[in-house]
């Protein structure tokens, strides 16, 4: 039997639990609702027509800036990294607007 079934069979149960045991629930909750809500942006990302590109392809696709390069241009707002759990990511259509910006220079 789950938690919530118990839950919805004895509203009114008191229950003891260990703090450690609380907090590791905890932790996992918010590990589960925050790979959901990376999922939800990067299908949200995905239905807008904004393909995410990995970042060693990005970085190929702009001639081949090196990792501190990429940070100053996030830092500045050039590129908005798209994170899935420790993977990198980048829109197509940001990609494609520092490279126009870098041709008309």
């Amino acid at each position: 039997m789950d938690l919530m079934t118990i839950a919805k069979a004895f509203p009114d149960m008191t229950v003891s639990i260990r703090l450690r045991d609380l907090m590791e629930a905890n932790e996992e909750l918010v590990r589960k609702v925050r790979a959901e809500a990376e999922r939800e942006q990067a299908r949200r990302d995905r239905q807008a027509g904004d393909r995410l590109i990995p970042k060693e392809e990005a970085r190929q696709q702009l001639g081949g800036p090196n990792h501190s390069t990429l940070w100053r241009w996030e830092k500045a707002g050039y590129l908005t990294p798209v994170k899935i759990g420790v993977k990198v990511f980048y829109r197509r259509s940001d990609i494609d607007s520092l490279i126009k910006s870098n041709e008309s220079k």
